[in-house]
């Protein structure tokens, strides 16, 4: 994926992203073709090929630019969010985002929801070693856990959301990364 600053090519980039976006609104994901992304953004497929290596890098870059989950800024804190803070953070975040959210779970391509929210996770958070006793924890085994466990419940709400309020989200996150939902 293109990660310079040329002006033009940060345009096409664009203009690729919304393209893709907007057919993948109309038609599943599989079935999706590179010459359809360039015809419906106005681009080559030369101009394709240079900012983007495939359909996963252009959810990549919209998860990235649109739809990232930055614990930071989503919880308002400095440093590593606390439980409740990700919790209310993470659940406004599914309610706001629940509509792209729905397109990955449709098309099976959630898992880039999962490698996003843990590359925010690793370069927003506080998951330096000191963290976790004697190395107990690696910070990336909790940061792989924490990114698989909101991305299902993100999941399970999307696949729910008729019956499932913003405050009970909240809940379910905390409950669940508690520990609480575990007798002891």
């Amino acid at each position: 994926m293109y990660q310079g600053c040329n002006k033009t090519a940060l345009c096409s980039q664009k203009h690729i992203a919304e393209g893709f976006y907007e057919l993948l609104t109309q038609k599943e994901y599989s079935r999706i073709t590179a010459s359809e992304i360039c015809k419906k953004s106005g681009v080559s497929r030369q101009t394709f090929y240079s900012l983007f290596s495939s359909k996963e890098n252009i959810v990549a870059f919209i998860l990235s630019k649109e739809y990232s989950f930055n614990p930071n800024e989503e919880c308002r804190c400095q440093g590593h969010p606390t439980l409740k803070e990700l919790s209310s953070g993470f659940s406004s975040f599914i309610v706001q985002k629940s509509d792209f959210i729905d397109l990955l779970e449709k098309n099976n391509i959630i898992y880039l929801m999962q490698e996003t929210l843990y590359e925010s996770f690793n370069c927003c958070s506080d998951v330096s070693a000191e963290r976790y006793p004697a190395g107990l924890l690696p910070p990336d085994l909790a940061t792989d856990f924490v990114a698989s466990g909101l991305t299902t419940i993100a999941k399970h709400y999307v696949k729910n959301r008729s019956s499932i309020t913003c405050d009970q989200l909240e809940k379910m996150i905390f409950t669940l990364f508690s520990g609480e939902y575990f007798p002891r």
